[in-house]
């Protein structure tokens, strides 16, 4: 009789969290708090046995995976949506029922879990897309896209290879956010948003000091967790450095950014 092999015991030691390791994502403001359906990074050691991104099959339906390969991620008890782990680096949407406040965030992998990590949630932590590779001379510019999805608001050549114009007023152009907060009708986190939905706050984009048109203010359709704002360009004084700026609720977004204008 041929017995069975005893599974090998994991390697690596317990996941764990680095101090100052979880911030909500880089590319879109980095902030040290974060909020229900955001995105976020942790850092840290053994956080993983390797590493990937979430595929089709990780998905049950709409539904995004809350374990990888073994990796699971609580936050405030609750199981977060995981799209990317590897052991220096996880990639997890907040779950939209944390409540705010200071709330535990635990890394379990099958050696274990890790020590809790105790993070502000806030109700909101918004932030617009605007990575390092968009940061021009020192001026960090939001990604905006233009409508036929490939053409982006930046001065022409600004960065290589991307194709880049100059927004002129009318032009209709798209952004992109996370940690807006919630939405009509509900779509609550770990979810392939389905539908068209509306922000509950109330949202405003300005370019300077005037304020835009904003045609569409919520989830991205075909995405998880992210948000789309369609806006159409004011007329401004044309700069290839335009302060960009927003408030969701009245509250002025922490970013600085900008946008050029013909």
């Amino acid at each position: 009789v041929r017995l069975l092999t005893p599974a090998a015991a994991p390697t690596g030691g317990l996941p764990s969290i680095t101090s100052g390791g979880i911030v909500s994502a880089s590319a879109f403001g980095q902030f040290t708090s974060i909020a229900p359906g955001s995105w976020i990074e942790i850092y840290g050691s053994n956080l993983a046995a390797d590493t990937r991104s979430w595929g089709g099959g990780d998905f049950n339906g709409v539904n995004a995976p809350t374990s990888l390969d073994g990796t699971t991620v609580t936050i405030g008890g609750q199981p977060a949506f995981l799209d990317y782990i590897s052991p220096g680096q996880v990639v997890a949407q907040v779950p939209s029922g944390v409540p705010t406040g200071q709330q535990a965030v635990i890394a379990t992998t099958p050696a274990g879990a890790s020590a809790p990590y105790t993070i502000a949630v806030n109700a909101t932590q918004a932030g617009l897309l605007a990575p390092s590779s968009f940061s021009v001379g020192g001026q960090q510019y939001v990604v905006a896209l233009f409508s036929d999805g490939a053409t982006y608001v930046l001065p022409p050549g600004a960065i290589a290879g991307v194709p880049s114009r100059r927004a002129r007023a009318g032009d209709a152009i798209t952004l992109y956010g996370i940690g807006f907060g919630p939405v009509t009708p509900n779509i609550p986190a770990g979810q392939v948003v389905q539908q068209s939905s509306a922000l509950t706050l109330p949202f405003n984009l300005s370019f300077g000091p005037t304020q835009a048109s904003v045609t569409y203010a919520g989830l991205a359709p075909n995405a998880v967790g992210l948000f789309q704002f369609n806006v159409v360009v004011p007329s401004v004084s044309a700069n290839d450095a335009v302060p960009l700026t927003f408030t969701l609720g009245g509250v002025s977004g922490t970013q600085t950014l900008y946008i050029a204008v013909q």
